[in-house]
């Protein structure tokens, strides 16, 4: 698994204690009831000319720098979700939208970077549920996120 943005750290126990930390992200979201597939997650340093990239998601793959990791845990959150989004739910940049803005100045804080990723986890689980009415839509938004509390 490679992207031409980061380079791989070779595994090893400093790397498994580094991605670690993005695991527990991952599990977390899991324990608020987000359904999440078997994300592939690896730990690198960025590539030559691409020095200011904190992370890339694509196709259940995320990849992640150690300069994100060794932040704070909301610059590692929102770099980790960040990335879900656009690995899991396929979502492109969005400059008007904190999480997904292709920048980060200052990230998220914890509950608005958990609130706005829920919000893209159930319009993908709204946008996958065919034939769906807005009542029908409005209801299974009610409950997905009363569930989520």
């Amino acid at each position: 698994m490679r992207t031409k943005y980061i380079n791989n750290f070779k595994m090893n126990d400093d790397t498994y204690k580094l991605r670690r930390q993005v695991i527990n992200i991952l599990y977390e979201a899991k324990r608020m009831g987000i359904k999440l597939p078997r994300i592939n997650v690896r730990i690198g340093s960025p590539a030559a000319g691409h020095e200011n990239t904190l992370g890339v998601g694509g196709s259940l793959n995320i990849w992640i720098t150690k300069k994100a990791i060794d932040g704070s845990y909301n610059y590692l959150l929102h770099v980790v979700l960040h990335e879900l989004c656009h690995a899991v739910f396929n979502t492109d940049h969005n400059e008007k939208c904190k999480l997904m803005s292709s920048t980060i100045g200052t990230p998220c804080e914890v509950q608005e970077a958990w609130g706005i990723f829920k919000k893209y986890a159930f319009d993908n689980l709204a946008d996958t549920t065919k034939k769906i009415t807005v009542a029908e839509r409005n209801r299974l938004k009610k409950a997905f996120l009363s569930y989520l509390k």
